[in-house]
């Protein structure tokens, strides 16, 4: 498992989609455990599949006392992604780090739990199965958006 500089990750600021309101990273650990989901971006398909997953274990997260946070890396998408209920989620130690090694790459729920040393009652739901034709597609337009969004940002 690689390590995770909490330090630099906890200084990074992300905008509060129901606020508006900018917010450390690190300033969600501070209180309780959270789980921080990344996506790619609000309109893949693949990242709101593997969301509504993960929203699976919100109920045994809270129970637990750990806070489920979504974090995307722009805005465009983020009100029909959110209006569509894909995402129900709202430490000084890294208990999981995972990176994925292809494009549908995720962790499963299990494993997740596991990390944080809590049960859940949850059942993980089969994997979207797509097409060779779709799937090829599907990362192009991902690596087309991709290389626009670092062109613009230099």
């Amino acid at each position: 498992m690689s390590s995770v500089n909490l330090t630099s990750l906890g200084a990074n600021q992300l905008k509060n989609t129901t606020s508006g309101e900018m917010v450390e990273i690190g300033s969600l650990w501070q209180e309780q455990t959270v789980v921080l989901f990344f996506l790619r971006r609000f309109g893949c398909q693949v990242c709101r599949w593997m969301s509504a997953e993960v929203s699976k274990l919100e109920k045994d997260l809270k129970a637990n006392g750990v806070a489920l946070i979504g974090i995307g890396p722009e805005e465009m998408g983020v009100k029909e992604f959110m209006d569509g209920g894909f995402f129900k989620g709202g430490g000084e130690k890294v208990l999981l780090h995972f990176v994925q090694k292809s494009p549908a790459d995720n962790i499963s729920l299990e494993d997740i739990t596991k990390g944080l040393g809590i049960s859940a009652s949850v059942q993980a739901g089969e994997k979207p199965q797509v097409k060779q034709e779709a799937f090829v597609r599907l990362i192009l337009r991902c690596y087309i958006y991709y290389t626009i969004v670092q062109f613009i940002n230099g």
